[in-house]
């Protein structure tokens, strides 16, 4: 108690040492002294006090735990037939449950982000997974058609919160320095489960039976619970800091640890605080539809939509065109997913290393340190985050809109089947690094509701996949598959447009947002004290 003591009357001495440099500074000089008063405790103290290794370990834990939403959408696939034949059903009803499930994955981190936003990412977490896990063991032994419908739905409703809370996580232990690196590995086990999905539920179904797709997605969902239960604390720094503050939402060693200690931990998860948390939660559900507003938003969100797009049209070409063109089984076509999966995996870490050096580089030219790159938090608002993230995706931009077009003529020609394997391991890889860009500069951008951005951009980025999916195949029909691939490209390259418009006007929407957040806060915090008088 008397070492949180010493800490906390060193931190006011130093505020007061601030403030009162602050009063006594002409008007021409206060931007600098209040550059520093922001970043004090980034600079002083470090972000996050887990250890790289820590961050590591917490960070591919997180991944896998959300690779489990796309991954139970795609391991779906190869058994659509088997399914339709057991219950005599169509098809088209079977088709169904894909419909059902891809609403519900779309909708539902608009809801788990906030909350896990407001109430911590180890709660949020730990229920979902509960309820996916259930929902499998159900599936693997369901009888009635109807009730796999609604099971279905439920399944994508659990597994869907950890493609919110993953980003939050990362936004919480990773400096902007660093974050980049740690977003590849998260995007590169999310959009690889793309490609291993249906080549994993392809052996399965082929080996076994389609009921065992489910029991090994139970196996997979309870691993993930087990390792963030007891590896992955809570982080959300409103609780926690930078992991130092407080005793929040705790993992069991936490817990024993605090209970057989002598000395206790101040808890930052008490009862006072709660009406306030939730007073919090319905502005922050309709926070997701709000973000939207912001042009440099919308505009990175498009982007990211657009990409996604096309990762799932490629896709989907693989199940229709494959058996057709190559007379491929089923096994032997979700084997043919894997070469996107394996290019999104080198694009997202090929792009994670290059955010990082061109922030590193970025900050050089503005003055920083490197021991001050290593440790800053809070980005200053006229660092130029827009370039420096932006800056090195061009080549993949025009690579993938290339790509995309010889793509759908390679089919249209019935070329050998190496080519447009080929093409599909480029494209996976371009739209990786695009995408990985995307989702790290929305976090920059909102450090404090990394899972709010997320939940917000994954709902967009289902809404173009979706549209994506319901139009292919009638517009192929009537155009063929060369020019459909052709629109494509053209709409990529319509959205190219936007990089030099966000790198121009971006820092100018950054500023007039974070003016709107300081009113907004200065009313809030005006309000509490007529509240308290």
């Amino acid at each position: 108690m008397i070492k949180h003591e010493s800490i906390n009357n060193d931190e006011n001495e130093n505020n007061t040492a601030i403030n009162n440099a602050i009063a006594n500074q002409p008007e021409n000089e206060k931007r600098e002294v209040e550059f520093i008063r922001e970043d004090n405790t980034d600079i002083d103290e470090v972000y996050s006090i887990h250890s790289k290794r820590k961050k590591l370990l917490m960070t591919w834990i997180i991944s896998i735990a959300a690779l489990t939403s796309p991954l139970t959408g795609q391991i779906y696939y190869p058994s659509l037939l088997s399914i339709s034949e057991e219950f005599n059903v169509t098809v088209s009803l079977v088709n169904l449950s894909v419909t059902i499930y891809m609403i519900s994955q779309a909708v539902a981190p608009s809801f788990w982000g906030p909350l896990s936003d407001v109430w911590g990412r180890r709660p949020i977490y730990l229920s979902t997974l509960t309820i996916y896990i259930l929902v499998c063991a159900g599936l693997a032994l369901v009888k009635s058609f109807p009730i796999l419908i609604a099971l279905r739905f439920l399944q994508a409703f659990g597994s869907s919160s950890a493609i919110a809370l993953g980003a939050g996580v990362i936004g919480d232990i990773a400096t902007p320095a660093e974050r980049a690196g740690y977003i590849s590995i998260y995007k590169a086990c999310r959009t690889a489960a793309t490609g291993i999905g249906p080549a994993i539920g392809g052996v399965v179904a082929y080996k076994l039976q389609w009921r065992w797709v489910f029991w090994v997605l139970f196996i997979k969902g309870l691993a993930d619970m087990i390792s963030i239960c007891f590896f992955v604390p809570e982080t959300l720094r409103s609780l926690v800091g930078n992991g130092s503050a407080g005793y929040a939402n705790p993992t069991p060693q936490q817990w024993i640890k605090r209970r057989f200690s002598k000395t206790s931990t101040p808890s930052t998860n008490n009862q006072r605080d709660k009406p306030a948390r939730l007073s919090q939660i319905p502005y922050m559900l309709l926070e997701q539809i709000l973000f939207l507003r912001n042009p440099d938003v919308a505009l990175i969100m498009i982007i990211n939509g657009s990409y996604m797009m096309i990762t799932f049209a490629l896709q989907t070409t693989i199940a229709t065109h494959f058996p057709q063109i190559y007379n491929l089984n089923t096994l032997q076509v979700g084997l043919c997913c894997l070469p996107n999966a394996i290019g999104s995996i080198v694009g997202s870490f090929l792009i994670g290393y290059l955010m990082n050096r061109d922030f590193r580089a970025i900050a050089s030219k503005q003055g920083m340190t490197k021991e001050q790159v290593k440790k800053f938090g809070k980005i200053p608002a006229n660092f130029p985050i827009y370039h420096a993230r932006l800056r090195s995706t061009w080549i993949h931009i025009i690579l993938c809109q290339l790509v995309t077009i010889v793509y759908g003529w390679s089919l249209y020609a019935e070329v050998h089947i190496a080519i447009p394997l080929i093409l599909q391991f480029i494209a996976g890889m371009t739209t990786g690094c695009v995408t990985s860009v995307c989702q790290t500069l929305l976090v920059d951008l909102f450090p404090r509701r990394t899972a709010s951005i997320t939940a917000a951009s994954n709902l967009v980025r289902n809404g173009f996949s979706s549209v994506a999916t319901a139009v292919l195949q009638p517009i192929m029909d009537k155009i063929g598959v060369g020019w459909v691939y052709t629109l494509f490209g053209i709409v990529l390259s319509l959205c190219t447009v936007s990089v030099p418009i966000l790198i121009k006007y971006g820092a100018k929407w950054r500023k007039v947002r974070a003016e709107q957040e300081e009113r907004r806060r200065e009313k809030e915090e005006e309000k509490e004290k007529c509240e308290k008088v």
